[in-house]
């Protein structure tokens, strides 16, 4: 770093020094956001000499209020030290001896001291206890068996749930839909029971299809496109002719190939049909119109009379938890914002903790939601009505402190709302500050960068004037103005800056799973290069010095491209570990462990029990599973009688027996019982010295066994259910991105979420998996609610609420925008080298309509930017890494002949070994002669 001052050192002055004044600070990455919201912290206490008590700092994960609560006693510290002034120091001094009081935590611990110091202005008991992600989960699971006994034994939905089977909304798309509702359910209103779907009513299709089929060529052959689609037309109909009831015909209205056949698009050549080629189109498409109008009036109509059963269930279950004082992490927010809001006891709260807490400062505001918000306002403008918009708050002059980087927003999953924080910045009574100098990455890798999310992010919508009137504000605000970092950092002395792998598009005979490989390769390739060439990074003295493994971090946008990655990693002798939670839960040494699990919990299931004998835990081959199930007549039920069978299948024997011993024993175990029986009786831990890296498999069978003992104390004890739970952990979803720490000894490259890896810095960061497309919620169960409040569902293309597309093609703006604002936290993770793979298959003038993944942006930006964002293409090294050890060749001996060798090992280390004491007096002689020979010589 160079001894310039800052270009932006009078915004930097202005935090430190304007503490009268209300500031909304914009931060670019690595430009020190914490330095300067430490710096204003102490400048609150030894320049003003304002109580630590009165300071509530806020940020977003328990490391980043760790962190910031360490540089600030620091920074308190040093002033006490080495001030030259007297009252600050003496400011200082007093501010370390109650450090404590101070409020520095993320928002959900703030809003728990608030609700602790008011508990029954909130409505909650005085001990009232928080839920940790496990017993909130399990509470859950609790409430949906009872809630699907309720829905299935009501006479009065039976006829809705009959529907929604015969649409294929089953019972696990109602529990998704339960598990959306149950986490905003601050967002829910009480409903009124719509009226009972229409009844279906085919005869107008049937019509419609004979109008089409009677006009059939019988004279042309069988084989015209036509006639075979007026065939399949045909069967169609008497399908729907043949229902015996109203289930039916949904059950055949949602089968896809049935209404395939209408979709006769060119078929058959005009010459040979004439007019009755476009009379048999219009009637084959109005029969398909209404076909799917059927279908979305029937599913519509579904969907809106269960989602009345669930959002009541949601509501009482969240007003339970409440009277009984057991409470989510989600219900501390909301009920805090209530307890400010509040008409009656509101007002007196909101005044005493305004003098409790008068200063405010919010970090990583890009992520806060409307909740969150409101609760910082409602807090620093006691005065304001709860109801107001943001521009009808007036906080306190200096009370208010906000800082963060729109263009770092990647939460949405967790309702984080970029336009809020675009309307916050237009809208609130703050000063706008912003830091642009970047302290983290080298000039280079900053120009590159600022050239390609110039054009990928954009100017953005201009936060001056008034809000655009000609469309929804919300559907506008997708994505902030890019402003350019400014680099200081000089670039390494080796290697170059920015390296792009795969800046050709490979074509269009390349399928996912190829490009993936391709991907994978040139990754480790990229690797071996770094490390064989002494690519320079700079350490924390400032020094250049050459780079090893542990240098090294790749991103991974989802965990999808993760095998392959593995797969090329290991066959370049490159040591790696997975560090998310998401990726550790993927890995194969996990799955296998809860394969097991499951196994040992269900005797029926087949496939599992199967699966859990291939496992290196059991070691059979599908040679000895074949040689059990067909020439032995084998169950694969482990609590059945087995055939008496020969060596030749004793490893199938004895691991079905040990399956049947802990699946007998599982309830007095439990599942953290259960496991760690599985590691120790199957040697997992001494097994694991056969993988490259054993100890990447001890970090996750700790991790593992971790959960298993957290599950079991929030009160689960069933292994399906820790299975299931340890699951839905590797859910790209998930709410919170947890980062599992490693050996701090273990030199090797790190794998990570580019979410997990939000506020963390590498000397050579990669961005790979960028050949996958963008990870997308057009899948599955989806759950959008509209600022009114209105909900709308998505189970599959067809089976939705009547605006859920409409509130979708919003919805997916914002995360389209978001997925771009993703790719630039990756790429600012980086300190000397970045390397970004734009691995893709079509070149970029042949682009395919939809959705770009991520190396198709990149490669579009790098084409659009030219020169300005090149970087260098790879050079492969000629030279190797350093060879591993590996075993020597000798032939290991026959089953039989180990097991004799084994048993004769065991019974000679089962003998008592005894020495007499005459052997040891003679071997001391013996050893006292040969020194005294060799002295003499």
């Amino acid at each position: 770093m160079t001894g310039s001052t800052p270009g932006d050192q009078a915004d930097r002055d202005r935090i430190g020094h304007s503490l009268n004044e209300n500031l909304f600070v914009e931060a670019g990455a690595g430009t020190g956001k914490t330095t300067a919201l430490v710096g204003r912290m102490i400048a609150l206490v030894v320049d003003e000499g304002v109580a630590v008590e009165k300071i509530a700092a806020i940020t977003f994960t328990e490391r980043a209020a760790a962190e910031l609560g360490d540089r600030f006693r620091r920074g308190l510290e040093d002033v006490s030290r080495h001030d030259a002034d007297p009252i600050r120091r003496q400011h200082a001094e007093a501010a370390l001896a109650d450090v404590d009081l101070a409020s520095l935590s993320t928002l959900h611990g703030f809003a728990r001291r608030l609700l602790t110091e008011h508990p029954l202005e909130a409505g909650l008991p005085t001990g009232f206890e928080l839920l940790d992600e496990v017993s909130s989960q399990l509470g859950f699971d609790d409430r949906w068996d009872d809630l699907q006994r309720t829905l299935l034994g009501d006479d009065a939905l039976a006829r809705t749930i009959l529907l929604a089977d015969a649409l294929g909304v089953h019972p696990s798309h109602l529990r998704d839909l339960a598990r959306e509702l149950d986490d905003r359910w601050d967002l829910l209103d009480p409903l009124t029971s719509p009226a009972e779907p229409p009844p279906v009513n085919v005869t107008a299709i049937i019509n419609l299809m004979d109008q089409a089929t009677v006009l059939d060529h019988h004279d042309l052959d069988e084989d015209d496109n036509l006639r075979r689609r007026l065939a399949g037309i045909r069967v169609a109909r008497d399908a729907l002719t043949g229902a015996v009831d109203e289930i039916d015909m949904v059950r055949i209205l949602s089968t896809g190939d049935f209404r395939k056949s209408l979709n006769v698009g060119n078929s058959g050549r005009k010459g040979d049909w004439g007019d009755d080629k476009d009379t048999i189109r219009e009637f084959a498409y109005e029969a398909r119109d209404l076909w799917d109008e059927i279908v979305r009036s029937t599913a519509g109509g579904v969907l809106a009379r269960i989602l009345v059963e669930l959002v009541d269930a949601t509501l009482r279950a969240a007003d339970e938890r409440r009277r009984s004082g057991s409470l989510t992490f989600h219900d501390l927010l909301v009920i805090a914002h209530d307890l400010l809001s509040d008409p009656a006891s509101g007002p007196a709260v909101r005044t005493t903790l305004h003098e409790r807490y008068r200063y405010v400062l919010l970090d990583e505001f890009q992520d806060t939601d409307p909740v969150q918000l409101k609760l910082a306002l409602l807090l620093t403008d006691p005065d304001a009505a709860p109801d107001a918009e943001l521009d009808g708050f007036s906080p306190v002059s200096g009370s208010l402190f906000l800082v963060g980087d729109p263009k770092q927003s990647i939460y949405r999953f967790r309702r984080a709302d970029i336009s809020l924080y675009l309307l916050a910045r237009r809208s609130l009574d703050a000063s706008a500050v912003s830091l642009t100098e970047n302290f983290r990455t080298t000039v280079p890798i900053i120009d590159w960068i600022n050239a390609i999310f110039g054009q990928l992010i954009g100017p953005g919508p201009s936060s001056d004037g008034p809000a655009p009137e000609d469309e929804p504000v919300r559907a506008e605000l997708v994505q902030p103005g890019y402003t350019p970092l400014v680099g200081c950092r000089p670039a390494a002395t080796v290697g170059p800056a920015v390296t792009v792998l795969g800046r050709d598009a490979q074509g269009d005979d390349i399928d996912a799973a190829g490009l993936r490989k391709l991907e994978a390769d040139a990754v480790a390739d990229a690797i071996t290069t770094a490390v064989v060439e002494g690519w320079t990074v700079e350490d924390r003295a400032g020094h250049q010095r050459p780079c090893g493994f542990g240098d090294v971090a790749i991103l991974l946008p989802t965990r999808t491209s993760l095998p392959d990655l593995e797969i090329s990693l290991e066959a370049a002798g490159i040591p790696y570990r997975a560090e998310s939670s998401s990726l550790l839960f993927a890995t194969p040494q996990v799955r296998d462990l809860l394969m097991v699990m499951r196994a040992i919990d269900d005797p029926t299931d087949d496939l599992a029990v199967v699966a859990a004998l291939r496992t290196s835990h059991f070691g059979c081959g599908d040679d000895d599973l074949a040689r059990w199930r067909v020439h032995h007549g084998g169950s694969w039920n482990h609590q059945s009688d087995q055939p008496e069978g020969d060596q030749s299948v004793e490893l199938v024997a004895s691991g079905l027996v040990w399956l049947g011993q802990m699946h007998r024993c599982r309830h007095l175990l439990g599942p953290s019982g259960i496991l760690e029986r599985l590691v120790d009786e199957r040697r997992v831990l001494q097994v694991a010295f056969g993988e490259t890296r054993p100890r990447d498999v001890w970090r996750r069978v700790r991790l593992l066994s971790d959960r298993a003992r957290a599950f079991a104390e929030a009160g689960g004890s069933s292994l399906r259910g820790f299975v299931d739970w340890c699951l839905a952990q590797a859910d790209e979803k998930g709410r919170v991105a947890e980062t599992v720490l490693s050996e701090i000894d273990d030199a090797a490259v790190r794998i990570l979420t580019i979410h997990g890896a939000k506020g963390l810095e590498f000397p050579i960061t990669i961005l790979s998996g960028m050949s996958t497309a963008n990870a997308r919620s057009d899948r599955g169960v989806q759950l959008l609610i509209d600022p009114d409040r209105s909900i709308e569902i998505g189970i599959r293309e067809g089976v939705e609420t009547p605006g859920f597309q409409a509130t979708h093609a919003v919805d997916r703006r914002f995360q389209d925008a978001e997925a771009i604002r993703l790719l630039y936290v990756a790429t600012t993770r980086a300190r000397d080298h970045l390397i970004v793979s734009v691995y893709r298959a079509t070149d970029i003038d042949d682009e395919k309509p939809g959705r770009p993944g991520p190396g198709r942006l990149l490669a579009r930006a790098l084409e659009g930017a030219g020169g300005d964002a090149h970087g260098s293409d790879l050079s492969s090294t000629t030279g190797a890494l350093p060879g591993r050890a590996v075993p020597s060749g000798r032939a290991l001996p026959d089953r039989q002949t180990w097991l004799t060798e084994h048993d004769h090992a065991l019974d000679r280390a089962g003998r008592p070994s005894t020495v007499s004491a005459t052997a040891i007096a003679g071997h001391v002689a013996t050893l006292a002669t040969e020194q005294a020979a060799e002295q003499a010589a």
